[in-house]
């Protein structure tokens, strides 16, 4: 059975290193098969954030919540939750984006790691600094 209190905290670092913009931590957090953002490696994946906290201007505070075992197993699982997003711009905080995460998480080396993820967005948002994305679901495995 997997541990759902090891894979939030797993879920809250990716959070946190994502919000703080440190590619090392949130290295820590993919599998080395992981599949995200329509790249495939772990090296690959991170580069990919890299590089798009370049042109971010507002700060990030990523707040997963009402987490759902969807598939458990030994060493992998299927984890919901729902994903908000705030921006923080000029001392002004607003909420960005809400919707649903489906996480695909594996046990490596000891520890539980993202290998994929379905992410189904409730409105339209921007990813980052730039233009729209619609409302949907983008699988990312």
């Amino acid at each position: 059975m997997a541990d759902l209190v090891a894979i939030q905290q797993l879920l809250a670092r990716y959070c946190f290193a994502h919000d703080s913009q440190d590619p090392e931590m949130l290295a820590t957090t993919f599998a080395k098969d992981v599949v995200l953002l329509s790249e495939h490696g772990r090296d690959a994946v991170v580069a990919r954030y890299a590089e798009g906290y370049k042109h971010l201007t507002a700060r990030r505070r990523h707040v997963l919540t009402n987490f759902i075992m969807l598939e458990d197993g030994e060493n992998e699982a299927v984890v919901q939750s729902y994903i908000t997003l705030y921006l923080i711009r000029d001392d002004k905080l607003e909420l960005h984006l809400i919707g649903v995460y489906k996480d695909h998480v594996i046990i490596e080396d000891g520890e539980w790691r993202i290998l994929g993820r379905e992410a189904t967005m409730d409105v339209p948002y921007n990813p980052g600094d730039t233009g729209r994305a619609a409302a949907g679901v983008y699988t990312q495995r």
